[in-house]
């Protein structure tokens, strides 16, 4: 794993409730499970402790707040993407996308109380596959 210093990054509170959703094309579960599994080493020495986080600029998240889902197949329709993370308003990226998504995709990571500043918002990740930010959204 790449070492990249922790930055700033806001997370929200119980009253708050907002996630951040990412949408991806992988090409392997073990390659899906390794892109956002944790290096507490890492994280211990004030790194950016997952694949992800390198890429995406997140220091870390709450596994307890996390909902991680690879599809069997890749689809633009949000229904058949977000199925089984539905912990979010799916309505609101519905209206951001009423037309479905840009392209398929079989991975959906909701990263709740972790609002992301968007600040890339998409990645080609060489070993991973191709990742995109799709927004901040409540959360339940």
């Amino acid at each position: 794993m790449r070492m990249v210093e922790q930055s700033d990054v806001c997370y929200s509170n119980d009253k708050e409730k907002r996630c951040s959703v990412f949408a991806g094309i992988c090409q392997s579960r073990e390659l899906f499970e390794q892109y956002w599994e944790k290096d507490y080493e890492l994280l211990n020495d004030d790194y950016i402790g997952f694949e992800m986080g390198v890429d995406f600029g997140i220091n870390t998240y709450d596994e307890d707040f996390a909902v991680m889902v690879l599809q069997k197949k890749p689809t633009d329709q949000i229904d058949e993407l977000v199925k089984d993370a539905e912990i979010f308003d799916i309505n609101a990226l519905k209206k951001m996308y009423p037309d479905g998504l840009d392209r398929p995709y079989n991975a959906i990571i909701v990263l709740d109380r972790v609002i992301y500043d968007g600040a890339v918002r998409e990645v080609q990740n060489e070993t991973f596959g191709y990742f995109r930010f799709l927004g901040v959204f409540d959360s339940d």
